[in-house]
């Protein structure tokens, strides 16, 4: 009510204008901490839902795709088998090693070496460089420098097989040993008067290469 010193009775009228302001306000802030609760709660799953499977409905996954694949192996022909794998296993590479499988597909072979470290007792240790061949360059990839790792991938596949050294390329092996990656290899697996380990391979498409070649070129004619 109303005092001698406040006859208007303003402090009472703003003290309640106040309170009733903070209601208004703690209501307001309780919905919208209602709405974005609720929101969270529509798109945050529940615990059971975030823990991994357990391993029983793992195996009973790799169960069921096994029981798929060994169906769908009684209704394939060997046609459509091999279609299938040919198809997979060129997912897998790149086109410089699609390149390298070009290059071999009129069966012939490219130099292919191995430099090994010797150890202080002058026996054979690691491999420094494996697999380097005359390959990146006559097949002119893109990434020469990475031909070790495409020719072991390709090894890997089965596209690819090695064979043992043939004398009719020394030249070429001239070539190849004096590739800079080559040279780095040979002065780093080296012991000092003791060199570095080197062999002699050749490098040619497998059978399942030229498979995959032929089924290709004739798919593109």
């Amino acid at each position: 009510m109303p005092s001698r010193f406040d006859p208007l009775g303003l402090v009472d009228l703003a003290n309640t204008t106040v309170r009733t302001g903070l209601k208004v306000a703690s209501w307001s802030e309780k919905q919208v901490f209602g709405i974005l609760r609720s929101r969270m709660d529509a798109t945050i799953p529940p615990p059971d839902r975030m823990l991994p499977p357990s391993p029983l409905k793992l195996a009973e996954g790799l169960d069921s795709k096994m029981r798929r694949l060994l169906d769908r192996a009684i209704e394939q022909s060997t046609s459509s088998g091999r279609q299938e794998l040919f198809h997979k296993i060129l997912d897998q590479i790149v086109p410089d090693e699609a390149r390298i499988i070009g290059a071999l597909s009129d069966g012939s072979v490219s130099p292919l070496l191995h430099v090994y470290q010797r150890t202080r007792a002058g026996l054979v240790g690691e491999v420094v460089l494996e697999n380097m061949s005359l390959i990146g360059k006559t097949a002119n990839l893109a990434l020469p420098h990475l031909t070790p790792t495409y020719v072991s991938h390709l090894l890997s596949l089965g596209l690819l097989e090695s064979g043992p050294e043939d004398q009719s390329l020394k030249a070429d092996y001239e070539i190849l040993a004096a590739d800079t990656a080559v040279l780095r290899a040979i002065k780093k697996a080296s012991r000092g008067p003791l060199p570095a380990r080197v062999e002699k391979y050749t490098l040619r498409l497998s059978g399942l290469g030229l498979e995959l070649w032929s089924a290709a070129s004739n798919a593109r004619s």
